[in-house]
């Protein structure tokens, strides 16, 4: 998966980049045919802010998270969007449970 880095009043180090990568990848089952994911990392004065945005065919998932330390910002917001990807495969599939079975049923009198 692409993912796009920009970063606000800081340069974003390559293990940061790694970080979300690899918890990103680990989402891949529930995001279904990835269009475009854009990570948006910022440090205002002690504040540091992390901003996911990933396009999906179906769904757009958007996550931010502000504390005091990077690491834990792109954590909480990646939580975030792996919550929301968990509860939007939730509905995927249960629109699709039970649909053979109701139109097999036979109609009770």
């Amino acid at each position: 998966m692409k993912v796009d880095f920009t970063g606000r009043h800081m340069e974003v180090s390559e293990a940061l980049r790694q970080f979300a990568q690899e918890r990103l990848g680990k989402m891949a089952p529930y995001l279904d045919d990835v269009i475009d994911a854009h990570i948006t990392l910022g440090v205002e004065k002690h504040r540091h802010q992390a901003e996911l945005s990933v396009k999906t065919r179906n769904h757009e998932y958007l996550a931010s998270a502000e504390t005091d330390d990077m690491y834990q910002s792109l954590s909480q917001a990646l939580d975030k969007l792996e919550h929301q990807a968990h509860k939007q495969a939730g509905k995927r599939q249960a629109s699709f449970k039970g649909g053979l079975k109701e139109l097999l049923a036979e109609p009770a009198e």
